[in-house]
């Protein structure tokens, strides 16, 4: 067979295949991926899913970098989380916070003093915003008055109305309480400070009152100052007041926590007296929880308070109270009789650093940790 026809007999046979014998071939149609084409297309969609859940952690977990959460139960106390300030703006950190109080919507809200400011947080811990700034009402001679509404100086206690929200703020250089809204608009300032209260009481030049604590409950607000409670309404008019110096039952040596129950007996914290003190509507005295300190003005480290600050009332009845120099919160009944104790001194979640105040929401409690600059949310394990 001759060269040209075995090249004859090749073509014939290509020809057969490409579209003799078998038929014209449809053509191939629609979107095709190869296997390493799918495969960085799926890794790309989980890229994107683990960017989304990191970013929704950091948001509903409590976004702030300065939030630590749970910790291993100690002395009674369990830890839920610790918040050591807002983790933003110039100034990141509490400076020294000597109140903390539970919002009607789960919102925290802390009297970080040394910064005079008051800041908010959700029920996670993360941070919303803050109000206040520094402002003087009284200056000292020959200095500038530089307080408008809403200015703080030395923002000491906090409690916000469980009926509507407002948020009473114990003003202690500038002798006075101050009303905000929950999104802390600034609402009023009582009483006057620059006007002598009932029957006188302790601000500067003997005005206004040194508002040490404040408390509010079923349309009445109290304060104390030095020696005194005080009793307004929610518009800051004065219906009652009482106390005075000494070391008889009733009397009262630096008051710094207030507290009242549902059925309107008040407690108060007499701090110097290392004593809690309950009073009827009509403000006299119905029992005492401690001893007063020697003549020395010292306290046994086995007292039954050594310095008594912060006080609250839980939903079943209880009293706390965070007693600074025991390290401690102290559980009395509505009788005045010692519940339980809890907590030690220590910088772990859980212990405290001259705890400063309390407050109670459902089986939670918010506690201002001063001296551990930072506020700890946490439940008492064996009630």
């Amino acid at each position: 067979m001759s060269d040209e026809e075995i090249m004859a007999g090749e073509g014939s046979e290509q020809a057969a295949v490409e579209g003799g014998a078998l038929g014209p071939q449809p053509s191939k149609r629609g979107f095709y991926l190869t296997a390493r084409q799918a495969f960085g297309i799926l890794a790309g969609a989980l890229v994107v899913l683990l960017v989304a859940l990191i970013v929704w952690l950091l948001f509903f977990m409590g976004g702030s970098s300065l939030v630590t959460r749970g910790g291993g139960t100690r002395a009674g106390i369990k830890p839920v989380f610790t918040i050591d300030g807002p983790g933003t703006g110039d100034k990141p950190r509490f400076d020294r916070p000597m109140s903390a109080a539970f919002g009607t919507d789960g919102r925290i809200y802390v009297s970080d003093t040394g910064n005079n400011r008051i800041c908010v947080f959700d029920s996670r811990g993360k941070f919303l915003f803050e109000f206040g700034s520094f402002g003087v009402a009284k200056p000292l001679p020959g200095a500038k008055n530089t307080w408008v509404l809403g200015k703080l100086n030395y923002p000491i206690g906090i409690r916000v109305d469980s009926q509507d929200g407002t948020v009473y703020v114990a003003d202690f250089h500038n002798d006075q309480v101050q009303a905000f809204t929950s999104d802390g608009k600034a609402l009023r300032a009582f009483p006057d400070a620059h006007k002598k209260v009932g029957k006188g009481s302790s601000g500067a030049d003997g005005q206004g009152i040194a508002v040490t604590a404040v408390a509010v409950r079923a349309g009445k607000v109290y304060a104390t100052d030095q020696y005194q409670t005080f009793e307004f309404d929610t518009n800051g008019k004065l219906l009652k007041q009482w106390g005075k110096p000494g070391t008889a039952p009733g009397d009262l040596d630096h008051p710094n926590g207030v507290a009242v129950s549902d059925g309107g007996t008040v407690y108060v914290s007499d701090s110097n007296h290392a004593r809690l003190i309950a009073y009827g509507k009509d403000g006299k005295v119905k029992w005492t929880y401690g001893t007063l300190p020697n003549a020395q003005g010292s306290q046994e480290s086995s007292a039954p308070l050594q310095l008594p600050r912060g006080a609250t009332v839980t939903s079943d009845g209880r009293i706390i109270v965070a007693d600074a120099f025991g390290f401690e919160l102290v559980s009395l009944s509505q009788e005045g009789k010692l519940n339980a104790r809890y907590g030690e001194r220590g910088t772990e979640p859980g212990q405290f650093n001259f705890p400063n105040d309390v407050d109670a929401s459902g089986d939670r409690l918010v506690v201002a940790d001063k001296e551990n600059g930072r506020v700890q949310v946490l439940q008492l394990v064996g009630r």
